[in-house]
This record gives structure tokens, sequence and C-alpha cells, in this order.
């Protein structure tokens, strides 16, 4: 049976250290954290460690032999964190874990340290009686876009293989309703640089001939869109058209907060926004506060985009792309600099794989609703990655979060039922994986 105090005890701890991996000065942390999961998982028998390819952060990666010839199933987590922005806007204290009216409170609760405790529960709930091998991978460097994580791949390949890869980091349709993600976007963030002049100067005597640096940067950025908020950047991958049902418009205004008059941005159905299109975003302006602002026209503003590719895009075309447009659209002698931060391949899964039938039924009935299939605006670039090591492995993405969870932002959350559901899921999941080898091995020898 599913220990809940046991499983949350877990994540208070995991959601304890603030293992920001954006934050150079959280790379401690980072490293604490790393060794507390590995420390976790030695206890529920998986020979873990911990690995740091050069350059990068620290991943747990481990392997627990399950009966002889059976299938091998990889866990997959990140127990990095986003930064907690204006640490105000949270009711309690970003790192300890706190429930309030059945949801737990915290950073990573759901992104995605809630994970890490849902894969060390199910292996305390098989026990010795683990149907199947199990490998783990819990990297610390998804929330700055994975950069040595294909590295790591290559060179613990052996260590890593696996047939099925469960990965419990997208979101499910809603709070009870449990998801499987059949498609993901990828995902390219730069920093855009303009320079104007060399020197701040006088708006009254200049202002009129001489271009200010943070007029000339929302201009750019506003190129980057149409009329609609569409990206409107030639190379930029339109999206296939899916067919999986989208999401309700009501649904996405009330989830999403949007104020009641506000419409939406972009072209075509919600799936197609949402789920299988571009999307662009200012993630963040480095300019004059407001408040204070001297009349002077500023010389060098810079501007954080961060813009979520459709699942067939290559970012590295991508960004090739945005540097193309950049340099046609800002006005003569503009110093621009471009600095890609992150770059990740989006994914889309095989429609005929026979696992998601069986994951469908698993998830209905651990969390007693039927489930869905849906795409996720999102990325995790540990997907990509893998099918370039691993192109025969079986891809599973599930999730614990939900379109209330708030990943990213303040007053992060995860729904206590989702846990507890998901973790059913998964021990059911596991053995029906080793049954069906089992199944195999028994017709072959008849």
């Amino acid at each position: 049976m599913v220990d809940e105090n046991r499983l949350l005890e877990d994540l208070t701890g995991f959601v304890a250290v603030p293992s920001v991996s954006a934050d150079p000065s959280r790379e401690q942390d980072v490293q604490r954290s790393a060794q507390l999961v590995a420390q976790a998982f030695g206890s529920v028998g998986v020979q873990a460690r911990v690995v740091t390819r050069p350059g990068g952060l620290p991943a747990v990666i481990g392997r627990r032999e399950g009966p002889p010839g059976a299938p091998t199933v990889l866990l997959y987590a990140h127990h990095d964190v986003q930064p907690v922005g204006d640490r105000q806007a949270w009711q309690s204290d970003p790192f300890t874990l706190t429930r309030r009216e059945g949801r737990l409170y915290g950073r990573g609760t759901a992104d995605d340290k809630g994970a890490i405790a849902v894969h060390l529960e199910t292996l305390r709930c098989l026990g010795p009686d683990l149907p199947v091998t199990v490998t783990v991978l819990i990297e610390g460097e998804e929330e700055i876009g994975s950069p040595t994580l294909q590295s790591l791949l290559l060179e613990q390949a052996d260590t890593l293989r696996a047939d099925v890869v469960i990965a419990p980091d997208a979101v499910n349709a809603d709070v009870g309703i449990p998801s499987l993600t059949v498609s993901l976007r990828g995902l390219l963030n730069i920093l855009i640089t303009v320079r104007t002049a060399e020197t701040p100067v006088h708006s009254g005597v200049f202002g009129g001939a001489v271009p200010d640096a943070v007029t000339t940067l929302c201009r750019l950025l506003a190129s980057m869109t149409d009329e609609t908020g569409a990206v409107s950047i030639a190379g930029i991958h339109p999206g296939h058209c899916v067919s999986t049902a989208g999401p309700d418009p009501a649904d996405i205004r009330t989830q999403s907060t949007m104020l009641p008059d506000v419409e939406f941005v972009g072209k075509g159905s919600m799936s197609q926004r949402l789920w299988d299109g571009p999307a662009l975003t200012v993630t963040g302006i480095d300019a004059p506060p407001a408040a204070g602002a001297a009349n002077i026209l500023s010389p060098a503003a810079r501007a954080a985009v961060s813009i979520r590719l459709a699942p067939e895009q290559d970012p590295t075309e991508a960004l090739q792309a945005v540097e193309n447009h950049i340099r046609a659209n800002a006005p003569k002698g503009i110093r621009v600099d471009i600095e890609p931060v992150a770059m990740g391949s989006g994914w889309r899964a095989d429609p005929e794989s026979p696992l998601t039938a069986v994951a469908q039924d698993v998830l209905a009935n651990a969390f007693g609703n039927s489930a869905v299939t849906l795409g996720v605006g999102g990325g995790i670039p540990f997907i990509a990655a893998l099918l370039e090591t691993m192109p025969e492995i079986d891809v599973l993405v599930t999730a614990v979060q939900d379109p209330y969870t708030r990943a990213h932002a303040p007053d992060e959350s995860v729904a206590q039922s989702a846990l507890i559901s998901a973790t059913h899921a998964q021990i059911e999941l596991l053995r029906r994986l080793g049954a069906r080898y089992q199944t195999t091995k028994a017709a072959v020898t008849q």
C-alpha cells in the first residue's frame, strides 16, 4: 500500500533544498540536492550515484535489477527547480512544504520533485517483488535546458539503457483527470541586447532625432509577432494541425486568470496555439526602472525572449531564423547582440505504440477517471536527447501537475491526491510491464 506520510516526508526533504540551477550562487545547493536524492534511491535498493559532466550540474543515475530477462524501465525526473521570483508573491515560504486545502505548496512540489517522490514510493511499495529492472535518471539542469544531458546519456548509456521510459513531468487535464502526453513543444530562449549610443543623454536636447535603446528594443520585439500575437518570423515552423481535441477556451481563461475582457492571442484552434504551434513570450526586460526614471535616452537595453517551438522544429534552425529576422529588422547601425540561453527539441509520440492503451487504462484505474491524451506546450529536453541515444525506447510522459499548479510561478503547488494516484498508477504499470514479459516468456517455452 502507498504510505502517504512517507511520500510526503520525502517530498518535504527535497523541497527544503533550494536547488535553483539557473542561479550560480545556488550551485552547492544543487550538489546537496543530488546527494539527498542519491541517498533516497539507495535506501530502496537502487545502486545510485551522483555524476556530473564537465561544465554541468549533478545528476543522479542508478540501477536496480529485476527478474532475469525482464524489461528495463527508466524512471526520469529532475531535482533542479526554477528561481522563486518575488518572495512577497508567495503565501508561504517557497522551500517549506505547506499544505492548504488539499494542495502542497513549495518550489518543486510539482515540477519536478513530486515525481521523484512518486518514483521512490513506487519502488518502496514493490519492495523485493520488483517485476522489471529499473534504471533511474534524476537530472539537475532541466530548468536551464539540459546543456550537458546528451553527453551524459552517451557516457552512461550502459547503465541507463531501457525498453521504456516513464517521465512524470507534464500536466494533467485537470485535478483528478489523468493525462498521457503525446506531444511536446521545443524551446529556444535568447537574450537580445540593443545599443544605440555610448552614454545616456538628455531626452529634451536629443530626443526626436537620436534613438533610445528601450524604444528600439520594443520595436524589434514587436516585429517578431503579427497583429494577432502569432509568431511572424520566417523560418519558424507553424506546426502541423493535430487531431487531438484542444482545451475549452473557457477553461483556459479561468485557469490562466485572464482578465474578463482580454482577448486570446494567436491563430487557429486552441490545440494549435497551445500545443502544436510556436509561441513567443518576452519574459524579462533590463531597462531603467519606471520609478524615479530620469529624462534621458537610454543607450542600451536587453530583453529575455522565450520561444516555444513546434514539436518538429529544429531549435538550431529556429535560432538562425530569429537571428536573420532581428538583423533584417534592426535599424541601420544599431548594435544588436543575440545570445542563446537554452535550446531543446520537441517530441511527438508514436501513435502506434501498444503501451499507450495500457498506460491509459492504468491511469484511469488509479485516478478514477478516464485518461485523456493531449499535447503540452512546454518542453522536456530529456525526451529528444534520450531518443537520439536510444531511438527504440518507448516513451510514456505522465503527470502530477494540473492547470492550477503554477509551475515556475509563485505559489507552485500539486494536489496531494495526484501524487497518491500517480504512485498507484506507476506501481500497476510496472507490474503490467513485468506481466507482459512473463506472458511472452511462457508462450515461447511452450
